[in-house]
């Protein structure tokens, strides 16, 4: 048998790409995930007797490897998702954006089938999260990447969701529309321009998709153009738009909708009080 607080304090001396209060976090993750050794666990030093090969996990660690990737899989809105590095990591603010669709969603009181689409899925993780927090809606998730999309449905199935995947280039107009009008169109768009890398950290910047994140500097806002404009032919009256945006270009994603003609455009801050969706309902004149 093995002294687990005698582990902790190992590990966390061979963990030095991170600073120590995020190296102590990754050791309880890690012997949480291997060994099942809760963090209460650890600091009553209980006992176990498991083999596991930490140097080439914590080689990994050092070179600033997510621990979300080398274990394949994270938490996010209370549920389990397989992640790899065809697609980006869930964030917590991520969640915000879920929480701000399902809490408007259910304020509108509406049991009729509905119809919901997460542009650019990536893991899946918003597209199935709202399909299980709202169930009385047939979601669609689109994505331009293979191996996202072998993602996503792995996940749906893990979850248990019921969503419509497909392969699309959403700044691409001549594909083929199912499932249309939608009520609620979300997306959390690449963003990040390239000028903004040196801000970036390097478990980002080495290991996630480029393809999933960054935007070219003279076309900042090119994916919310093309939302805005799929939205707009594509929302039925009423219907809700929601997004995840860079938080240093709130005002000018914003005005993407209204140029568009969208109404009651929100700009809403996350949980660090950044800029960081934008939401915007469209109420279509007679005939349209």
């Amino acid at each position: 048998m093995q002294s687990s607080k005698k582990l902790f304090d190992n590990l966390l001396q061979q963990i030095t790409a991170y600073e120590a209060q995020e190296a102590k976090e990754i050791v309880f993750w890690l012997m949480d995930f291997y060994l099942g050794l809760r963090k209460i666990d650890i600091l009553s030093d209980k006992s176990f007797d498991k083999a596991i090969d930490w140097a080439k996990i914590i080689d990994r660690l050092n070179t600033h490897e997510p621990i979300q990737y080398i274990l394949g899989e994270t938490e996010f809105y209370g549920r389990r998702f397989l992640v790899n590095d065809s697609v980006l990591i869930p964030r917590p603010e991520t969640e915000e954006l879920v929480k701000y669709v399902v809490d408007k969603t259910l304020r509108t009181q509406n049991s009729k089938p509905r119809t919901l689409l997460d542009i650019g899925t990536g893991s899946g993780c918003i597209a199935i999260s709202l399909a299980k927090e709202l169930p009385n809606f047939r979601v669609s998730a689109y994505d331009i990447s293979e191996k996202a999309l072998e993602t996503a449905k792995k996940n749906a199935e893990l979850n248990k969701a019921d969503v419509t995947f497909e392969k699309i280039d959403i700044l691409n107009p001549s594909f083929t529309i199912h499932h249309s009008p939608f009520t609620i169109i979300v997306s959390n768009p690449p963003y990040v321009t390239k000028q903004e890398i040196d801000r970036m950290q390097k478990n980002v910047l080495d290991f996630e998709p480029h393809l999933a994140l960054f935007v070219e500097d003279s076309e900042p806002l090119i994916f919310y153009e093309a939302i805005a404009n799929f939205a707009f032919n594509n929302l039925t009256d009423n219907g809700l738009v929601a997004v995840e945006i860079n938080e240093t270009l709130g005002e000018e994603t914003a005005n993407v909708f209204k140029r568009k003609g969208f109404s009651e455009v929100e700009i809403i801050k996350d949980i660090h009080q950044k800029d960081r969706f934008v939401s915007a309902v469209l109420h279509k004149k007679d005939g349209e």
